[in-house]
């Protein structure tokens, strides 16, 4: 991890370019931004992927961004997969146990306090909002025995409790370098990420996306 954090760093050192020495005056009116990103969120057992973006204003002379930010960890972009035993020993297609998979997303508010250096632009996300997380079948599990829906057999063969909702609030810091166009920069973040109050029947206690670390990689287009 540590590697990979200094190759960005220096990606980001190397695209700001060696003949700019000075920087464009900062915008002093309120601005907008949008930046989609990619990230690695290093889970207990293992690296997920997750896509998102955060969008917003720019505002006190460019120095905060305040916003929305939204990412997602989905099933068919991650192929780790869960095998549990389902509640009251109950079997399904003959077998005493399934595999799932997983999808995630989190959405919140954002607020950035915004530092401008040279070239670089290095800003302080704080995202506070909510997460929902589950797990479900997948391939041939998702033609049930009885033709019931899916998601029914899912509720039942995990004590009602496939799925879960909670609170997330992540802090984190992102460096950002010009990148072709005005006000079109690349960067990359590291996020650390808590939750509150989510559980699942395959997590009981709760701890798959609390207390993590998440790297993002970005694009951010603004009016700068």
């Amino acid at each position: 991890m540590k590697n990979t954090i200094l190759s960005l760093l220096a990606v980001l050192i190397f695209s700001s370019g060696p003949a700019q020495t000075t920087s464009a005056p900062t915008p002093k009116g309120p601005g907008w931004f949008f930046a989609p990103e990619f990230s690695l969120m290093f889970l207990e057992d293992h690296v997920g992927n997750a896509v998102g973006a955060s969008i917003g204003a720019s505002l006190w002379k460019r120095r905060i961004k305040v916003g929305l930010m939204a990412y997602g960890r989905s099933g068919p972009i991650n192929r780790f997969t869960y095998t549990v035993t389902p509640s009251d020993n109950q079997m399904y297609q003959g077998r005493d146990q399934v595999t799932l998979r997983s999808d995630h997303g989190a959405f919140g508010v954002m607020v950035a306090p915004t530092f401008h250096l040279k070239n670089f632009e290095i800003n302080v996300p704080i995202m506070a909002g909510m997460i929902g997380a589950g797990y479900y079948l997948f391939g041939d599990d998702r033609n049930t025995p009885d033709g019931r829906r899916v998601s029914d057999w899912e509720n039942q063969l995990l004590d009602g409790r496939d799925a879960g909702f909670g609170t997330v609030i992540e802090g984190g810091v992102r460096f950002l370098a010009p990148l072709g166009p005005q006000g079109m920069r690349i960067g990359a973040g590291l996020h650390y990420t808590t939750t509150q109050g989510w559980e699942t029947y395959v997590d009981p206690s709760g701890e798959t996306y609390h207390n993590q670390i998440r790297l993002s990689l970005l694009v951010q287009f603004s009016d700068q």
